[in-house]
């Protein structure tokens, strides 16, 4: 009987039946994703009126899949959805293992998961206080993380799928965005985004910066070689787009030793 109402309440968050036939992504990738841990915290956050339904897939992954959807106020939101199994398994433990606001480290691959998206939603939440325009987060449970939707009718476009639109001045205003918000990261907040790239840019009223999964702060002993990542990798875009950019080694040493 438990298990049945689970499923119930998992269709309610997907919608009604008919719907199943008319979005098949939805609840083909749902079906890949939700697994009973995952449909127990949906159910509870269902419950708690912070997801009412799911009704879209904005991007998928192979740790993650992000879905858009409302909450009880009608109100529209992002949730990502970390797989509690993953072949990242390594990676994950080498970010989590080396940042000093984690103190013991389950062997569980999906208790780890749960404590990667914690730490997701806490670097959002330091992101945002040091002025750094990101997806505001709502709630996290285990392995949901539930956050602000970016974009109106439709999600909002990643820099790269819309840089062909773009004049070289936007061009030179999204570097300089870039390179602020790693510097204020850096020195006001003491932390590093770490994959800051052209596929982690939203493009709306204002740029956003999205995917702080992999963020740290600078006590941890992988942050500078992140910092360093950062920088080469904004500077090699947009110098490719005809923007004159800093030297990414001479910002990087001003950075460290500054």
């Amino acid at each position: 009987m438990r298990e049945e109402h689970l499923e119930r309440e998992i269709e309610e968050i997907l919608g009604l039946r008919e719907k199943r036939e008319k979005d098949s992504e939805l609840y083909k990738i749902a079906n890949e994703v939700f697994d009973r841990t995952t449909k127990e915290t949906l159910a509870y956050l269902h419950r708690r009126g912070k997801i009412e339904e799911l009704y879209g897939v904005i991007s998928t992954g192979k740790e993650a899949n992000v879905f858009a959807g409302v909450d009880s106020e009608g109100k529209k939101i992002a949730v990502k959805i970390y797989r509690t199994y993953t072949t990242e398994f390594r990676r994950i433990w080498e970010y989590l293992a080396g940042d000093p606001r984690i103190g013991y480290l389950p062997k569980d691959i999906r208790k780890l998961i749960f404590v990667w998206t914690r730490r997701e939603f806490k670097n959002l939440q330091r992101a945002i206080k040091y002025a750094v325009r990101v997806p505001e987060p709502v709630i996290f449970r285990n392995n949901v993380l539930v956050m602000e939707f970016i974009g109106d009718e439709l999600p909002a476009p990643r820099l790269k799928d819309v840089e062909k639109s773009l004049e070289k001045s936007d061009f030179e205003e999204l570097y300089n965005f870039s390179m602020r918000a790693i510097e204020r990261l850096w020195k006001r907040g003491d932390m590093v985004h770490g994959d800051l790239s052209e596929y982690n840019i939203l493009i709306h009223d204002e740029p956003v910066i999205i995917d702080w999964s992999q963020a740290t702060v600078r006590r941890n002993r992988l942050s500078v070689e992140l910092l360093k990542r950062d920088l080469v990798n904004v500077s090699n875009y947009f110098r490719r787009k005809g923007v004159e950019v800093e030297d990414p080694e001479k910002k990087f040493r001003e950075l460290v030793e500054g």
